[in-house]
């Protein structure tokens, strides 16, 4: 269990924690939410103690946000928005999204990406935070589990090795229980579930089409932000409803 949840860390954060080369890294995926919830701590511990007005405090927590996980799925949306939004056959697609240089698409996906979740989460009570990183790592499990990897090598393939139900039913668990701590209310908790749950199979399922039938760990990536920016809106839809 250490070794595994070590594992969710290291790839999911920049905290250096270590891999088990005798585990299968597909087990890792059970603590993926439980990531999530450091990573909410983390941003509603700074949007309480911040002592400066809504829209600083909403940009430091953007800060800390891709500071702490990398810009891992950042890099993901933004290859996702160049090779998915292509006029292209499906194989030049993956060609656009293994290339580096970030194309106009990606640029521009990842500033409206985050703007909205800026001006979101300003408007946000600390404690709600929490639920977005969870839900959102919580859908990556699903996506991961319920689309084949249309790649014949990558690193998304990688990682999928050893996720069986197991580990998607360990990785609920956790996610409803952390998300309902935060969220203290069943509305709250209802929200960013059927959103994330919606983001998965509508965007997944659109992007498996766009690529022929798989998606990749961009798509994955893309797929936390996506769920994360839909949680933050319906959550402030909620709040101020």
């Amino acid at each position: 269990m250490w070794a595994d949840l070590r594992a969710a860390f290291s790839f999911l954060t920049i905290l250096p924690l270590g891999y088990a080369e005798d585990r299968k890294p597909g087990w890792s995926f059970a603590w993926y939410p439980l990531v999530g919830l450091v990573i909410g701590l983390l941003l509603a511990t700074i949007a309480h103690l911040s002592p400066f007005a809504a829209g600083t405090t909403a940009f430091l927590v953007l800060l800390a946000w891709v500071v702490i996980t990398g810009g891992l799925h950042l890099d993901g949306f933004g290859d996702s928005c160049d090779g998915l939004l292509a006029v292209v056959e499906p194989a030049r697609r993956l060609e656009i999204m293994k290339d580096p240089r970030a194309g106009s698409w990606a640029v521009v996906g990842l500033i409206l990406l985050l703007l909205g979740k800026w001006t979101v989460a300003s408007g946000l009570s600390p404690l709600l935070l929490v639920l977005p990183p969870v839900v959102g790592r919580w859908g990556m499990v699903i996506a991961v589990y319920s689309f084949p990897y249309t790649r014949a090598s990558g690193l998304g393939g990688y990682f999928r090795d050893g996720l069986g139900r197991q580990q998607v039913i360990l990785a609920t668990t956790i996610a409803l229980i952390a998300a309902a701590a935060a969220a203290r209310e069943v509305g709250p908790l209802l929200i960013a579930f059927m959103i994330g749950g919606v983001t998965v199979f509508a965007i997944g399922r659109w992007a498996a089409k766009r690529l022929g039938g798989g998606i990749t760990g961009d798509v994955y990536g893309a797929l936390c932000e996506l769920i994360e920016l839909g949680s933050l809106l319906g959550l402030s839809l909620w709040a101020n409803g």
